[in-house]
């Protein structure tokens, strides 16, 4: 049974976002955070057939240099690095022409190697953007008429996101595949990931009928030692405090990971929100970074600034992702994966410790998003005859405040 689009009133959300450059986060998190992107385009394109194979890398080299990915269905995405294009980076990146451009984290991973956000590694950063606009900009080119779409109206983003109202064993809903990404290559702001709804994000969905539906959100592949390090194999996470989210929503994910017979978990005890802890973290981030500053005001020899400064940057390159994405006070109403209060549950795809120590990184194989379409599906399903208490419990707690005024444009 294959998805098609639907002129129906939608029933249910999905929402799945990339946010470029954001590979890590505080704590030991890494995580390859293209999957809910990667799971829209994969569901966009068994409705549509359309191609996303990558038709051409094309890198003007130098400082003021720029990235362009052209899909062969006419997607272009365009990203300028901060600190230009080498001619050694643009034979990398033209090395994935050919491929889809579904996983887009992984590809950019593939070229490069590894990479890190906050500036630090700005070229294949600005690829992952390039290449991930360039994927919704194909469906948004061949479909105009299907395809609600918009560009990240906030300050110093430039991610495209597009939406339609699809339909999968008679069940309409309505998907949302969202880039979250900065012009330079040194993000992500993810201030308008999951289903948050402010901005030019919130025209998007109010065009799909979106804004007051239980909400499917759709999150990475990742590694952390509080989910990771007991676990023996890769197993489905699904996340939702029972008063801040939506527990129908996560326990449709449960009996749909159980029914299709893959390993899954549901924790309703790490999503509260808590007011003032992105800015607690911020803080505390900010004091190791000064106090590794005080000590390398007083080093003389070469092997204590070589030691401190590498501490720096590891301090910037990990932990600053797990405080740059977000803006404090938005955080206290949408968390860390942008869920609306009352609306929805997270999906994540959870790697064991032995998985980190042998590959690193964590990143998607087509076997991946193949579990992930299956378990959107199948949570369809298993939502549709809870949907009257998923709603009763969405307006109940949904937010009556403007998230407009949590953000910066």
């Amino acid at each position: 049974m294959r998805i098609h689009f639907s002129d129906k009133k939608p029933l249910i959300a999905v929402a799945g976002h990339a946010g470029s450059g954001h590979c890590h986060s505080h704590n030991l998190y890494l995580q390859e955070d293209s999957g809910g992107l990667a799971t829209a385009l994969t569901l966009f394109q068994e409705a549509t057939g359309l191609s996303l194979t990558i038709g051409e890398v094309a890198c003007e080299t130098g400082i003021n240099g720029s990235i362009t990915v052209r899909t062969v269905s006419g997607g272009v995405g365009v990203c300028s690095p901060r600190r230009g294009v080498t001619m050694q980076e643009a034979r990398l990146a033209k090395s994935l022409e050919g491929r889809d451009a579904i996983r887009t984290q992984s590809l950019a991973m593939e070229a490069f190697g590894r990479f890190y956000g906050q500036g630090v590694h700005e070229a294949p950063v600005a690829l992952q953007t390039a290449i991930a606009n360039a994927a919704v900009d194909s469906f948004i080119k061949n479909y105009p008429g299907k395809f609600a779409h918009g560009i990240e109206n906030i300050a110093h983003c430039c991610g495209k996101m597009a939406g339609a109202v699809l339909e999968y064993d008679g069940i309409p809903f309505a998907l949302l595949a969202t880039v979250n990404a900065t012009p330079d290559g040194t993000g992500p702001v993810e201030d308008l990931e999951g289903n948050a709804i402010g901005g030019s994000k919130k025209k998007v969905m109010e065009r799909l009928g979106m804004t007051e539906l239980p909400t499917i959100v759709v999150e990475g592949k990742v590694y952390t030692p509080a989910y990771s390090d007991n676990a023996t194999e890769p197993y489905f996470l699904f996340r939702a405090d029972r008063q801040d989210d939506n527990p129908f929503v996560a326990e449709a994910m449960l009996r749909a990971g159980k029914n299709i017979g893959y390993a899954a978990v549901f924790r309703d005890d790490v999503m509260q929100r808590a007011p003032g802890a992105l800015e607690k973290t911020t803080k505390a981030l900010g004091d190791a970074i000064i106090a590794a500053g005080n000590e390398l005001k007083e080093a003389r020899f070469s092997q204590d600034k070589v030691a401190i400064l590498a501490r720096l940057a590891r301090l910037v390159s990990e932990d600053g992702a797990g405080i740059s994405f977000m803006s404090d006070r938005l955080h206290e109403i949408i968390g860390g994966t942008g869920i609306m209060p009352g609306m929805g549950a997270v999906m994540s795809y959870v790697v064991p410790k032995s998985y980190r120590d042998a590959y690193i990184f964590p990143f998607l194989t087509e076997d991946d998003m193949t579990r992930y379409a299956g378990m959107v599906k199948e949570t369809l399903r298993e939502l549709l005859p809870v949907l009257p208490e998923a709603a009763a419990h969405l307006k109940k707690y949904a937010y009556k405040g403007d998230l407009d005024a949590l953000l910066k444009f």
